[in-house]
C-alpha cells in the first residue's frame, strides 16, 4: 500500500495492486483526498472490497462445482484450448487413465487428505512405471489442483505438499538382448519378406520402433537412413500421430551395412510395383504404417517357431548395441547410432558389455615385454 501527495494540488492519492476473481493482478489508483489518512482508508476499503468479492465468488463455486469430476470436466476444456494438440492428448490420457479413476470419488476437493494422496501414489508405484512417468503423473495432479486454487479458491495443493514419487534406485538397469547367434537363429525362420525386412532393420540399426514406423522412402538415401521423426502411441482422427523424436539427439543419420542396404533396395523395387506407389509411403507398411501390436505378435510367433528366447521389440535395440560392442566399436559410435544425448546414458545401460580398459592396457604391456 502506498499514498502520495501531489506537490501542486496538495491532494493525496493511493496506488495499490488488487487481485481480481480470475486471479489477475490489477493496479488501482485514485486521487483527490484531502489528507493522507483519507487516502489510506480508501485504499484499505478497496482491498477489502476485492477480497470480499473473491471470497463470495469462490464460496459460490465451491458450493456448486468443486467435485473432482466437475473440476476435470472444466480443466479438460481449458487444456484443450491452451495446449498444442499432442500435449493436450498426453495430459488427457494420463489423467483419464491414472488420476481420474482414483479421485473421481471426491465430491469436494477440500476433503482430499495426505493419506489419500499417498494411497494413490502407492497404487501407481505397484504398476512399476518408470520414475519419469510417475513424475509426469504427479505433475498432472499438481497442475489440475493449482487450477482449482486459482479459479475456485481451493485452500491447498495436497499433491505439492506431499511431493513427488520417491526415485527408484536403478544402479544396474536390466537389459535383455540377443547375441548374434541368437538373432541368426531367429531370422532364419522368418519366411515372410515384409516381416524379415522390419526385424533386420531393427537389429542392424538399433532404431526405436516408433522411429522405424515413421520412416518413408525419402528417408532412405545412399548408405544412410535419416531418422527425424517418430510415431506416437496416440491416434489423431483415426491415424497414428507422427511427431518429433524423443530428443534432439535422436535426430540422426544411421549408416547401413551393405546387406541391409541391398535388402532395402530390393524391397523398394518390390514396393514400386504397387499401383500409385509414392516415395512418401512408409517403408514399413506402405500408405499406412505397420501396427506395433502386429510386429509384436509376429515376433513372438517367430521366436516360438525358431525356439529362440523371447525378448521385447525394444530389446532389438539393446541387441544392436551388444553387437557393436562385441565388434569393438567405441562408445561414441554406439551413442550416436542409438541417438543418446550423452555417453553416460550409453554407459548406464551397456557398461557391463564393454571389455575392461585395464585388461586391454595390461595386454598391451604384455605384448611389449619379451
Amino acid at each position: 500500500m502506498a499514498q502520495y501527495q501531489d506537490k501542486k494540488t496538495k491532494k493525496w492519492k493511493y496506488r495499490v495492486y488488487v487481485i481480481d476473481i480470475d486471479g489477475s493482478k490489477d493496479q488501482k489508483e485514485k486521487t483527490g483526498f484531502k489528507t493522507k489518512q483519507e487516502a489510506k482508508q480508501a485504499e484499505i476499503n478497496l482491498i477489502i472490497e476485492y477480497e470480499n468479492r473473491r471470497k463470495e465468488y469462490f464460496e459460490k463455486r465451491l458450493e456448486n462445482t468443486l467435485s473432482f469430476t466437475n473440476l476435470w470436466n472444466e480443466y479438460h476444456d481449458f487444456i484443450k484450448l491452451k495446449r498444442k494438440a499432442n500435449s493436450y492428448r498426453t495430459v488427457k490420457n494420463r489423467i483419464e487413465n491414472h488420476v481420474y479413476p482414483f479421485f473421481k470419488k471426491f465430491d469436494n476437493l477440500e476433503a482430499i487428505t495426505s493419506k489419500d494422496y499417498i494411497e494413490w501414489q502407492m497404487k501407481i508405484e505397484k504398476k512399476d512405471y518408470s520414475h519419469k512417468y510417475n513424475t509426469a503423473l504427479h505433475n498432472a495432479v499438481v497442475q489440475i489442483l493449482n487450477y482449482a486454487i486459482k479459479n475456485y479458491g481451493l485452500s491447498k495443493n495436497i499433491a505439492s505438499n506431499i511431493g513427488n514419487f520417491k526415485k527408484k534406485k536403478l544402479n544396474n538397469p536390466h537389459v535383455d538382448f540377443w547375441i548374434y547367434e541368437e538373432y541368426e537363429n531367429f531370422i532364419k525362420d522368418v519366411d515372410n519378406e515384409n516381416d524379415q525386412i522390419i526385424f533386420e532393420f531393427l537389429y542392424y540399426t538399433g532404431a526405436r520402433l516408433g522411429e522405424c514406423l515413421a520412416l518413408n522412402w525419402n528417408d532412405f538415401q545412399d548408405d544412410y537412413i535419416n531418422i527425424t521423426k517418430t510415431i506416437s502411441k496416440e491416434f489423431v482422427d483415426g491415424e497414428r500421430n507422427i511427431t518429433s523424436p524423443k530428443s534432439e539427439s535422436s535426430i540422426r543419420k544411421v549408416k547401413l551395412n551393405t546387406r541391409m542396404k541391398e535388402n532395402l533396395e530390393k524391397y523398394k523395387i518390390k514396393c514400386q510395383k504397387i499401383i500409385n506407389f509414392k516415395n512418401e509411403w512408409f517403408i514399413f507398411g506402405g500408405p499406412k504404417p505397420l501396427s506395433p501390436t502386429t510386429i509384436e505378435r509376429k515376433k513372438n510367433m517367430y521366436c516360438k517357431r525358431s525356439n529362440t528366447k523371447k525378448i521385447r521389440i525394444h530389446d532389438f535395440r539393446h541387441s544392436h548395441a551388444s553387437l557393436l560392442i562385441s565388434l569393438g566399436a567405441p562408445i561414441t559410435v554406439v551413442q550416436n547410432r542409438l541417438g543418446h544425448s550423452d555417453p553416460s546414458i550409453t554407459l548406464k545401460y551397456y557398461s557391463h558389455m564393454f571389455p575392461s580398459d585395464e585388461d586391454k592396457a595390461i595386454d598391451k604391456i604384455n605384448q611389449l615385454l619379451p
